[in-house]
């Protein structure tokens, strides 16, 4: 490691060691690190509180001047923190210093989740044909779905039951997935979770998920 990592943050914030998930604005890259250092103002890390940090992304080297980022780092206790910022090389090639403001705060969840509207296609285990509908939320963890029947009644669901999800993130990107109906809402909207989602597919929806942040 390039720098001494200091283990030290209140109640809420990011324990230093974690990983972060880096993805720059405008690029292609999904990048990982450590956090080495977490400094803010406002104790336990509130949506809209500035925050300075440090994470090595070794063996990745950090090039040219500064550069805008999403950063995801997860907290102590168990809420995921994403951090908009700008990210600046230090004299060690491999580590960043990101200064910015946390944009959102997810209770409890490995996986950030946004509102994201985008069509999908379901293939629910014991309902003849495709189902359509479109998403009211999108992790790379799972989402929820408004079911698209047109006049036609909606098909009765349980919890439990597996599914197949294609979901249109754009016209070259629709990945298919396996999951189960973990919830059923009323209003014909149902709570898939995603049982297997290969890292491609997850850097994806995660790269979607970002862009729709504020």
């Amino acid at each position: 490691m390039s720098e001494q990592v200091q283990r030290k943050g209140a109640p809420g914030d990011p324990i230093t060691g974690s990983a972060v998930a880096l993805v720059p604005v405008g690029d292609a890259r999904l990048l990982t690190g450590t956090l080495l250092r977490w400094e803010t103002p406002a104790p336990g890390s509130p949506v809209g509180t500035p925050v300075t940090l440090t994470v090595d992304i070794s063996p990745t080297n950090a090039r040219g001047g500064a550069f805008p980022v999403w950063a995801t780092v997860l907290a102590a206790g168990g809420d995921s923190l994403v951090v908009s910022a700008e990210a600046t090389p230090t004299e060690t090639s491999t580590v960043v210093s990101l200064t910015g403001s946390v944009a959102v705060r997810e209770p409890r969840r490995r996986n950030v989740r946004a509102a994201a509207h985008v069509d999908v296609d379901l293939t629910v285990k014991g309902i003849a044909g495709r189902i359509a509908g479109r998403t009211l939320d999108l992790s790379a963890g799972g989402c929820r779905v408004a079911l698209d029947t047109g006049e036609q009644e909606l098909p009765a669901m349980r919890e439990g039951e597996s599914t197949d999800i294609v979901i249109h993130l754009d016209r070259a990107n629709r990945p298919q997935m396996s999951g189960h109906v973990h919830a059923v809402r009323p209003g014909g909207q149902i709570v898939i979770r995603f049982d297997s989602v290969p890292q491609p597919v997850a850097e994806q929806i995660e790269r979607y998920v970002y862009a729709t942040l504020p």
